[in-house]
């Protein structure tokens, strides 16, 4: 039954990415925010298989993991109401391959062999998503719709490091392979905040400025404790603070959004 449930949902994802990239040439803010809004859902799924795994329950990873799932396939329904028609992408096709292999690894029990394979299939899943993101970017006019994008992104570090940090603390992920692709989502965290932070006002508003700096005060707890030799691990507060970021991201994107649509 599960794994019929998950040929199902990945058939789901399969046609509703590809409706999307079909309909590119009308492509709007909402489907920008949609296709990367499925790239952080999966980051999250990547730290809340790990807390399972550590059998932390207090923060309740399976609750969160089943509401990351559902708001998934709540985003490929709505992606399935997009109508107009163009040839699939090859990024959608990858894409979707991708997704069969992190489905597949949601059906075991956690464990750090599993838990590593989900990581690097996110991984190469978030790529693929970016990747489409940009495309759509490319076709549309309003240039400030770019900078929509880099605040979806600063996000979609915040927890694509949560999981990182969480796999690590869990010895699911070793030194060599974690401190490299901490350092990596660190610098380009910070470049796409330097952008934003020196965009023309029209572009991104003061008032959107004010509140991304309250954002990065919370990313330098992450900065600091990324890097961190010391060998003790707080993965729950990091697991507390990527959620955090993640509501008042929304929140920021929803008052960009209001200002790129005048």
């Amino acid at each position: 039954m599960r794994k019929n449930f998950i040929l199902l949902r990945a058939v789901a994802l399969s046609v509703a990415l590809s409706t999307l990239l079909m309909s590119e040439a009308h492509a709007t803010v909402k489907d920008i925010h949609e296709i990367t809004d499925i790239c952080t859902s999966a980051e999250r799924i990547t730290k809340d298989y790990a807390l399972i795994g550590m059998k932390i329950t207090y923060h309740n990873p399976q609750k969160n993991l089943d509401e990351s799932i559902k708001h998934l396939d709540a985003e490929m329904r709505d992606l399935e109401n997009e109508k107009e028609g163009k040839k699939l992408h090859e990024e959608e096709v990858a894409l979707v391959r991708e997704w069969h292999k992190i489905e597949e690894n949601l059906t075991h029990t956690p464990a750090k062999q599993s838990a590593l394979s989900l990581h690097h299939h996110v991984n190469t899943f978030a790529k693929h998503c970016e990747k489409l993101s940009d495309d759509l970017v490319a076709i549309m006019t309003n240039k400030a719709e770019h900078y929509v994008l880099l605040i979806e992104r600063l996000n979609l570090d915040v927890q694509d490091l949560a999981g990182s940090y969480v796999m690590k603390a869990w010895g699911a992920i070793g030194d060599e392979e974690y401190y490299p692709e901490a350092e990596e989502i660190l610098a380009t965290y910070n470049k796409k905040y330097s952008e934003l932070m020196e965009a023309d006002a029209t572009m991104v508003s003061p008032e959107v400025k004010s509140k991304l700096k309250v954002l990065k005060k919370h990313f330098m707890m992450f900065e600091f404790m990324a890097v961190s030799h010391s060998g003790r691990y707080v993965p729950l507060l990091i697991a507390k603070k990527a959620d955090k970021i993640d509501e008042e991201t929304e929140k920021i994107l929803k008052e960009e959004e209001s200002e790129v649509e005048k």
